[in-house]
């Protein structure tokens, strides 16, 4: 496997950088998950069973677990040892955090030349930001995002996914990638920054570019589109909504084939492009009567038929159960320590050859891994067992 012999400490909390670990950990990482004694914060939230909510499931996936309280001596002595051994160490603490917990970089470095730092933070390590508290919603209002989402008129409107957390995972990957490349020739590891607010810019390439090439702000237009019509969402004769897009004219004679409106081909008013945006409620009232008059199947026969960009909009339980998804072996079955046999989401990239990309194994509980941890480190029986009542690890469930 691709990152076999890579070992990745996680430090980080809640998505980014948990689920950026996760992602190491399915290319063949063994990644291990530092928490505090009362768990990582997501372990709190949502669904689930007591601290194992889906949340943290969901992020966790590929990784031993260990409770250690950063605050002791002996906890900071488990993690040092754990560090000497590391190839990567991933964060999203506040810099003062770790300058007292003693694992800034300069730090690291001297614990472990090789070490490579990835750490991810709000808006950045400096700068008029620096130091403040941030999550993905606020690096999507910050970031511009939030305004070209929503109906034109109404209130700005969040994605419905922490999106740039998720997309901050991928950094993680990616520069770890990179880092370990340039560590195979200089022999040694660096200090990484990613925030969240660069990764919402990075994630527009084209809305932002159109502000800074022209000086152009995309307004907000909901599940239509300002670049080309017919763009938006129509239902079916029963109501179930689809999602359709005429990228080109080509795009736009297929679709009128499938509804068989040909006639809208020599219409003055949507001959090109621009004359069908300028005309865009017209034609969307025109297409939107022409699709209520067949069911959804009946549209899915008549498009795919003709070639049509379109799509039934989905629930988050079809979209589980998508035939496509379950073809490509996104979905698969592991056996959670307290929660059983478990559904859980596999690495999307598909390598030649031998399959590259492991079965996921589960997220650990709490603590779940102290001793074989531990005695992987050189600690004996009694070693842990004073560590346990000194309060330095969790007691595992």
């Amino acid at each position: 496997m691709p990152l076999e012999g890579i070992k990745v400490i996680d430090l980080a909390q809640v998505l980014a950088g948990p689920f950026g670990a996760a992602m190491l950990g399915d290319l063949g990482a063994e990644v291990i998950k530092v928490e505090s004694l009362s768990g990582d914060e997501s372990r709190h939230l949502g669904v689930g069973l007591g601290l194992d909510s889906a949340m943290f499931i969901g992020a966790n996936r590929n990784k031993r677990g260990i409770a250690l309280d950063l605050r002791t001596e002996g906890g900071r002595d488990v993690l040092y040892n754990l560090l000497k051994g590391a190839d990567i160490v991933i964060d999203n603490m506040r810099p003062s955090s770790k300058q007292k917990l003693g694992i800034d970089y300069d730090s690291l470095a001297n614990i472990n030349e090789r070490l490579i730092s990835i750490s991810i933070s709000a808006f950045g390590a400096s700068g008029p930001y620096a130091g403040r508290g941030g999550i993905d919603p606020l690096a999507q209002a910050l970031g511009g995002l939030m305004a070209t989402t929503g109906l034109a008129g109404e209130p700005p409107l969040k994605v419905g996914s922490p999106i740039i957390d998720a997309t901050a995972a991928h950094l993680v990957v990616i520069s770890a990638m990179a880092s370990l490349r340039r560590r195979d020739y200089s022999g040694v590891g660096e200090s990484i920054e990613l925030n969240l607010l660069d990764t919402i810019f990075n994630l527009q390439p084209t809305t932002m570019s159109q502000y800074l090439v022209g000086g152009h702000e995309p307004p907000a237009v909901g599940c239509s589109s300002d670049l080309m019509a017919p763009y938006g969402l129509f239902k079916s004769r029963e109501g179930r909504f689809w999602q359709l897009v005429s990228l080109n004219q080509k795009f736009f004679s297929n679709l009128c084939e499938a509804l068989e409106c040909q006639y809208l081909l020599d219409d003055q008013r949507y001959l090109t492009n621009k004359d069908r945006l300028e005309n865009q409620s017209s034609l969307d009232q025109t297409i939107a009567e022409l699709m209520s008059k067949f069911d959804s199947q009946e549209l899915e026969d008549r498009f795919q038929r003709a070639d049509v960009l379109a799509a039934p909009v989905k629930s988050i339980a079809e979209a589980a159960e998508d035939p496509q998804l379950l073809h490509n072996d996104m979905i698969t079955t592991i056996h959670h320590a307290r929660l059983g046999d478990i559904k859980s989401g596999k690495f999307p990239i598909k390598f030649s050859g031998e399959s590259a990309a492991q079965q996921p194994t589960p997220a650990p509980t709490l603590g779940q891994h102290n001793e074989s941890i531990l005695m992987a480190l050189g600690y004996s029986e009694s070693d842990i067992k004073a560590l346990a009542n000194e309060g330095v690890i969790g007691k595992a469930p």
